[in-house]
């Protein structure tokens, strides 16, 4: 996609320029989408002659900001069930999801949140070491051999822990790969290997398996199990998820709807889909912009 496609969206901004009154907007914003889109509204602000200082150093000083009036306009982490503070408008924007990946042979089709519990985390008191313990019976699988990435700058552990290890430390038998290259050639080369990852990349997907998760509201409940797709995600049927919104006063709807609008186009949401995050599905987005119009 050529870079100027990318910002068709960006006429809209051109269009309401009046709607900024020439006033200064500042952007903050949670700093692990920061990579995906500081580029696109520096842009933005560029082609258009529009003031934007830009600020993403994390969910709680953006929020912050919003609230002593500091900035208008923020993208926020809030994992599901968390209230925003009153005056605040929320549209959803982005997710990041913590995937479970298997060799391809593998005949499991989900998994537990709990049994990924027992797999991986260091306070489990029945560890699962084998296949056979979680019901599946191929003689062709060993022990199992978890996989994660770099614990240390890594979200989508942070997120599969706080999801799925209740916030416990992972366990010194679980392999620390180097990046998802290397996950993916040892899911490849090991028929029990089984990994967390951000997003399977297409070209992966006859060897490596995703793996569909359930979350039980207790050890003897069942629960029905949901593949980690757009649709899946954004309902919060899929349970290792982490949502960002795009966030503001109800007083300031006006002057950042514009770029709200912009942040809200198909192309910010191809190129987000191309990341390691979901974009929100279209229908949310085409409500949210249309909301935008509804005078406050």
């Amino acid at each position: 996609m050529k870079t100027g496609r990318i910002f068709l969206g960006v006429l809209a901004i051109a269009a309401a320029t009046a709607a900024f009154g020439g006033e200064k907007i500042t952007f903050t914003g949670s700093d692990l989408i920061r990579n995906v889109i500081e580029k696109e509204i520096e842009t933005a602000a560029k082609k258009n002659n529009l003031d934007i200082a830009i600020k993403m150093d994390g969910t709680y000083s953006a929020l912050e900001s919003l609230a002593n009036g500091s900035s208008e306009i923020a993208i926020v982490a809030m994992p599901r069930g968390r209230k925003l503070p009153d005056g605040l408008v929320a549209l959803p924007f982005a997710y990041q999801a913590a995937i479970v990946v298997v060799n391809s042979v593998n005949p499991i089709e989900e998994i537990t949140t709990k049994q990924l519990f027992d797999i991986y985390s260091i306070a489990a008191k029945n560890r699962a070491e084998t296949w056979q313990q979680l019901g599946v019976k191929n003689i062709g699988l060993r022990n199992i051999a978890p996989i994660t990435t770099n614990l240390s700058d890594n979200v989508v552990v942070e997120l599969f822990k706080y999801t799925s290890l209740n916030a416990t430390n992972i366990g010194q038998w679980v392999h620390i790969a180097e990046n998802k290259a290397a996950i993916y050639n040892m899911i490849k080369s090991n028929n029990s290997a089984i990994a967390i990852i951000g997003k399977l990349d297409g070209d992966n997907g006859s060897l490596i398996k995703v793996v569909s998760v359930a979350k039980p509201e207790d050890d003897t409940s069942k629960a029905y199990a949901f593949k980690p797709d757009r649709e899946n995600i954004f309902n919060g049927d899929y349970p290792m998820t982490l949502p960002f919104y795009i966030v503001f006063k109800k007083e300031n709807a006006k002057k950042i709807k514009a770029l709200a609008r912009f942040l809200l186009e198909d192309d910010i949401a191809n190129k987000i889909d191309k990341t390691d995050f979901f974009s929100a599905p279209s229908s949310s987005r085409k409500k949210s912009i249309f909301n935008l119009d509804i005078p406050q």
